[in-house]
């Protein structure tokens, strides 16, 4: 593991908890099991208020922005499919079926050579608050 994703796997673990990590292809993987969602969302047609979400770090992170995240792929809101989704990018290598958010730092990606200043994962992942805000 770089020695980047590994300070970074820190730093999201104080927040998230227990987050898993996984290397496929030069790329990065992380799950974490229970990621707060607000009102409204619903899983097999149950509401929710933690959901396991994914998402994806390319090989050339820090430098390169990340894009998108995974959710069950039986999540709606409000009983309706979510907007701007799809399927996942490329196979996902943790278990379960995945719904592709489409996604983008919303402030930009201004990463810095320290981990703990900057755009880093811990602040990418509290960016999918913000969609998930959004409804459908």
């Amino acid at each position: 593991m770089r020695a980047r994703i590994e300070d970074e796997l820190n730093l999201i673990r104080a927040v998230y908890g227990t987050v898993e990590h996984t290397e496929a292809g030069g790329e990065d993987w992380f799950r974490i099991p229970a990621y707060g969602v607000p009102e409204g969302w619903l899983l097999n047609g149950n509401p929710v208020t933690v959901i396991p979400l994914v998402f994806l770090i390319k090989a050339d992170y820090p430098g390169g922005p990340p894009y998108g995240f995974l959710t069950p792929a039986n999540l709606t809101f409000a009983g309706n499919a979510p907007k701007k989704t799809g399927g996942p990018p490329k196979p996902v290598p943790f278990p379960g079926d995945w719904l592709h958010f489409s996604w983008r730092p919303a402030a930009g990606w201004q990463p810095t050579g320290d981990p703990t200043k900057g755009s880093n994962l811990v602040s990418w992942a509290r960016s999918f608050a913000a969609r998930l805000r959004e409804g459908a």
